[in-house]
């Protein structure tokens, strides 16, 4: 009886040391790969941008995806075995000049992605996230929630509209801007997606330095939503109610790259 407990205990034991539920790290890494969706895209329509399609990575060859110019160490990596595992995209996102000469044991080999992700537990959710991302697609459309319901007939309304409608329609009150629900998420997102160009550590170099007390709120929405130059256009990432949270956090006394 007394043994019989014992390996009760041991069995309950070990079910307690089983990570959380993986539907948890699926949706943190949902949100954290929006640090990623200025270079990758996922999706059944997803299009190769300056990084390659993620759609079905997980199990797929290294530098296979068909119309993407790859760096010749990443082909290399994949033709001598490499296929991307969730672990091994939480490794390589880690830092992927380094993954790259540990694979190949070559000090010389060099990655396209110069993006590196630190954070221990955003890499293993990002890649929980991607391993969702199949080729043949994972949405259960009976799984809907009426918030999301309602959140695409918004994105519905917006998509009816160009893109200069869309800014033209924007106003900003003082109520929207001092708003401190408007500041807290309009900062999350800035320090999740903006700083990697636009923060201290950024300049010189990938984006000017920002001037928020010379630029009206409408002006600031329109470079974020539309896109300038080498800035993408935001709107195909943030809906037009967090671009204008980021808009809100610009405009703040407490803003800070």
């Amino acid at each position: 009886m007394l043994k019989s407990l014992s390996i009760i205990s041991v069995i309950l034991t070990a079910v307690a040391l089983i990570p959380p539920a993986l539907a948890q790290d699926i949706e943190a890494g949902e949100k954290t790969f929006k640090k990623c969706v200025a270079c990758h895209a996922v999706g059944p329509d997803a299009k190769n941008k300056a990084g390659p399609i993620l759609t079905g990575v997980v199990g797929r060859q290294a530098g296979t995806v068909e119309g993407y110019s790859y760096g010749k160490d990443l082909v290399t990596a994949g033709e001598k075995g490499l296929v991307w595992t969730q672990d091994m995209l939480a490794s390589y996102i880690e830092d992927p000049k380094q993954f790259l000469r540990d694979y190949l044991e070559d000090s010389k080999a060099k990655a396209k992605m110069a993006f590196k992700l630190k954070d221990e537990k955003g890499r293993a959710d990002v890649a929980a996230y991607l391993a969702t991302q199949s080729l043949a697609g994972t949405d259960d459309p009976s799984a809907e929630t009426e918030t999301e319901t309602e959140t695409e007939e918004v994105a519905e309304i917006e998509s009816a509209m160009t893109i200069e409608e869309v800014i033209a329609a924007q106003e900003f009150t003082e109520a929207f801007l001092a708003d401190p629900a408007n500041f807290e998420a309009g900062k999350e997102i800035w320090f999740a997606q903006c700083t990697h160009c636009h923060g201290f550590k950024a300049y010189p170099g990938k984006a000017p330095k920002l001037k928020p007390a010379k630029y009206k709120p409408t002006f600031v929405f329109k470079r974020v939503y539309k896109g300038f130059k080498k800035m993408p256009a935001w709107n195909e990432v943030y809906s037009v109610e967090e671009i204008r949270q980021i808009v809100a956090y610009v405009k703040s006394p407490g803003f800070s790259p």
